[in-house]
């Protein structure tokens, strides 16, 4: 998913993991960095060992001395990005060592470099593209006839990435929903907001891809075989791909013909009718139910179906008891909770 905030890095917020100097806070990550920032490692004379495994079966080889500096000239200064990876590890593993560490990029997940919340791990992973200069080692591996037992993968568990929201009722939803794959790391910065259209897409599209298994809903379209047109509105040139694919979908539509205001904010109202036609991809949606806010008189006409089931079904509950403020504002911490409610109800 795309970055929406600029990650700003002051000086004077540079924590440091280890011994070493990463070129990264844990405050911020930023969502890209080289591998050598990435893992800490500056030189190649630094690194005293490195070994390629495999985790299915506990084996592993190592490199010579020609083989580790190959590795550092062709790797090392290419771009990894910031991933939250809840795939089991698996695979070929690269394990490097220097500075009395191991560090290991695992090809299939990339560099563990810490938790997101309970289940997930914070990967900086190297794109499709430029994996394939390492696949070599892969090979080198599954060719060699002498292999020896004993490597294991190496996981920094000592730091947890996942931002908490500073409202207490929203905090169990956060972690939840870091721990199922619905938290974007870029929107633990802005709970408080108010969530605008284009985030609210990512946040639902980011759903549809975890209920039908996939890691994004890019994967979900293009294994599918479901087309979409991208930059379909005018006003929606570098917007995340989300917008265009629930558009194709027929989840969103844009505020006339060809704009789509992906900046705007989004009503409760609307809320409630997006994540309804979400859910009618699963279930059947049907409630006799009559809603007793005080102000439901001031919801509109083609969302009082989906707040009633959305509230019903205690997807979408109100501002308090008596008031559900159908025009209001929706913010980014109540977004999450609607996302993470409608998983459990249908699951």
């Amino acid at each position: 998913m795309k970055k929406l905030l600029k990650i700003f890095m002051p000086a004077v917020i540079m924590f440091i993991l280890a011994a070493t100097a990463h070129a990264y806070n844990v405050v911020d990550l930023p969502e890209s960095m080289t591998l050598s920032d990435a893992l800490g490692i500056f030189d190649k004379d630094d690194i005293t060992q490195i070994t390629i495994s495999d985790i299915d079966d506990g084996n592993y080889i190592s490199l010579d001395r020609e083989g580790i500096n190959k590795f550092y000239d062709e790797a090392m200064e290419l771009t990894v990005y910031r991933t939250i990876n809840p795939t089991p590890y698996r695979g070929i593993m690269i394990n490097i060592y220097a500075y009395d560490e191991v560090k290991s990029y695992v090809i299939n997940s990339g560099i563990p470099l810490g938790l997101y919340g309970k289940d997930n791990y914070v990967c900086y992973k190297l794109s499709d593209a430029d994996t394939e200069n390492i696949l070599y080692l892969q090979s080198d591996y599954y060719d060699s006839d002498e292999k020896d037992s004993g490597e294991i993968i190496h996981r920094d568990i000592s730091h947890d990435f996942l931002k908490l929201p500073q409202a207490q009722w929203s905090k169990t939803f956060a972690q939840e929903a870091a721990s199922k794959s619905l938290l974007p790391y870029e929107f633990t910065s802005i709970y408080g907001n108010n969530i605008s259209r284009e985030q609210f897409c990512i946040l639902l599209g980011m759903y549809i891809a975890v209920k039908e298994g996939y890691y994004s809903i890019e994967s979900y379209m293009e294994s599918t075989g479901q087309a979409y047109l991208r930059n379909y509105f005018e006003d929606c040139a570098g917007t995340d791909d989300s917008v265009n694919i629930l558009y194709a979908l027929g989840i969103v539509s844009g505020k006339d013909e060809t704009h789509f205001d992906p900046e705007g904010e989004l009503t409760r109202e609307q809320a409630a009718t997006l994540i309804c036609k979400v859910a009618e991809r699963y279930w059947t949606l049907e409630t006799e139910k009559d809603l007793t806010y005080n102000d439901a008189h001031l919801i509109s006409d083609w969302a009082r179906p989906y707040v009633t089931w959305a509230n019903e079904y205690g997807v979408m509950t109100g501002i308090t008891p008596d008031s559900f403020v159908p025009q209001g504002a929706y913010t980014v911490e109540q977004a999450i909770a609607t996302v993470v409610r409608l998983y459990n109800l249908l699951n």
